[in-house]
């Protein structure tokens, strides 16, 4: 009957299939036959909160880009740093943000107020630590020219890994491409995604239509409210990977930063995740543990030879698994899934923390502010 487990850790593995069997990249978009005579103007929108690191990066990345982005305006919601001046510096339009109203979350409050300023046709909102590389809007141009302006186009940046500490990440990173419900095959094909928060891509008609970020202002993982007002409206909703084009740097401060912001809304978001999404993404996870199970009982007198080769089997199926989905999500290293339960280990405690916090009643803060 133990046999039963390190089997399981192969064939669960290939449940990644049906969550991201099929990525679609930004990269591959063609461009249109005929373009537009007036290119689509695009205004940026940046909601800012203390982010003096990221501002210049983020507004430097926009310098070879210039010719496709109308206006960027950089909202300064009550930073305490140099985020304003910064962003000034930058060539943006900076918007000092009014102070919280009751019952907002401040990303949605600022990302309003962005809005309503914005004079370009489309809107294109960004996290402060994304960064464009050359040819993105040309590539998001060409993404307009080729729909319709009754879509939202979510792109998720692909995520830079600079320092160890980040490789902790794997799990998350690639939970949350997974999550939305986009890229996987048969059913799962992108007809009825969620949207990624980093890098949302709206018409301002179709923003305006659905109330915009007013109708999901009191919520911790906007976008996928966001969705759901979208095809309420009849909206749809379309995802695309940005590996090559747009990438973002997530936690450069430190392990502390990456512990709080993942916890941030973890179990909000396992709660709205499409429910097919969050089976077999959970069948992913659980292949992984039912290998480091198979491992420790692989140490045991109960660990026959037998079983002892189907947990080698096993531990390898899942480190095929995790590098796959790892570079799908981000640039994580080889050594990060063939050692995969570390990252898999400390992605089940973080889980555990923040589920056990939830039911105690522990408030979870971000940037001052509570986020629960």
């Amino acid at each position: 009957m133990l046999l039963i487990l390190p089997i399981f850790a192969i064939l669960l593995p290939a449940a990644l299939i049906m969550v991201m069997g099929k990525p679609r990249f930004l990269r591959e978009i063609p461009q249109p036959q005929k373009h537009a005579r007036t290119p689509p103007s695009i205004s940026i929108i940046v909601p800012a909160r203390n982010e003096q690191d990221n501002i210049p990066k983020l507004l430097e990345s926009f310098h070879s880009e210039k010719q496709f982005i109308h206006e960027t305006i950089i909202v300064d919601d009550e930073s305490t740093d140099a985020t304003k001046s910064l962003s000034e510096q930058g060539g943006a339009k900076v918007i000092t943000s009014e102070p919280l109203p009751e019952d907002w979350k401040g990303k949605p409050w600022a990302c309003l107020q962005g809005a309503v300023a914005a004079e370009g046709e489309w809107l294109l909102f960004l996290d402060s630590d994304v960064r464009l590389h050359p040819g993105a809007m040309r590539k998001i141009t060409d993404l307009i020219e080729n729909g319709d302006t009754n879509t939202a186009y979510s792109i998720y940046p692909y995520h830079a890994i600079e320092k160890p500490y980040e490789e902790l990440s794997a799990y998350f990173n690639s939970l949350m491409v997974a999550g939305v419900g986009a890229f996987g095959c048969f059913e799962l094909d992108g007809r009825d995604p969620a949207l990624f928060g980093q890098c949302l891509l709206i018409p301002k008609r179709l923003y305006l239509l659905i109330d915009g970020h007013a109708a999901v202002k009191d919520k911790v993982l906007e976008n996928f409210h966001l969705a759901k007002h979208l095809k309420e409206a009849h909206g749809r909703c379309l995802c695309y990977l940005g590996e090559g084009l747009i990438s973002m740097r997530m936690f450069p401060k430190g392990y502390k930063e990456l512990w709080n912001s993942w916890k941030k809304g973890f179990a909000s978001g396992a709660a709205h995740t499409d429910i097919n999404a969050l089976i077999f993404s959970s069948a992913w996870v659980a292949g992984g543990m039912f290998s480091v199970i198979s491992m420790l009982i692989g140490l045991t007198p109960l660990g026959t030879p037998a079983f002892v080769i189907f947990t080698i089997m096993s531990y390898v199926s899942n480190v095929i698994a995790a590098y796959w989905a790892f570079q799908i999500a981000g640039r994580f290293s080889m050594w990060n899934a063939a050692l995969f339960p570390i990252s898999l280990l400390f992605y089940q405690v973080l889980f555990a923390k923040s589920v056990i916090d939830r039911k105690k009643g522990i408030k979870t803060t971000w940037k001052g502010r509570p986020v629960d």
